[in-house]
């Protein structure tokens, strides 16, 4: 398994696991959640295993970014679900998948108890489409990797 893909195959392990991965209608979009007793999310270095140098290289430069936001969401979150992945194929963007994918993270979340929503992204260019779907932002965050990170939260009661 190459690179990025074996990262995600051990992120959506873990969210199998601990949490929920939904798909979207027709396999347009998926998104991974964990509840917060899960949070902050860990990778079996495991399955990194046998990767080049340079993915390794990589992984732990992405695990180093990461921390700048879970230590923000771990400071602020109180009962939460944490949205780890959210990606909508760009053949269908603008059709509602997303919502859609929100949504039903919203309700699974609700229904399991929990209280809020937590996310964070690097793309300013998405506040608009969470805020639309009723995120705020609660905090944002220069990476070690000098990214800024925005962590976005949405009540659920």
């Amino acid at each position: 398994m190459r690179g990025m893909e074996a990262y995600f195959n051990a992120a959506l392990d873990y969210c199998l696991t601990e949490g929920e991965i939904i798909l979207a209608p027709g396999n347009a979009g998926v998104l991974a959640w964990i509840p917060g007793a899960a949070f902050p999310p860990q990778i079996d270095s495991f399955k990194m295993t046998g990767q080049p140098a340079y993915v390794l290289e990589a992984w732990e430069r992405f695990h180093t970014h990461e921390q700048t936001p879970e230590t923000l969401i771990q400071n602020l979150a109180k009962n939460f679900a944490y949205i780890w992945l959210l990606a909508v194929d760009f053949s269908v963007r603008g059709r509602g998948y997303g919502k859609w994918l929100l949504d039903s993270c919203s309700e699974q979340a609700r229904e399991a108890g929990l209280e809020e929503l937590w996310l964070s992204t690097e793309n300013e260019n998405s506040i608009g489409f969470y805020e639309k779907s009723g995120f705020r932002v609660a905090a944002s965050g220069s990476s070690a990797a000098g990214l800024t990170t925005y962590i976005l939260f949405k009540a659920l009661v």
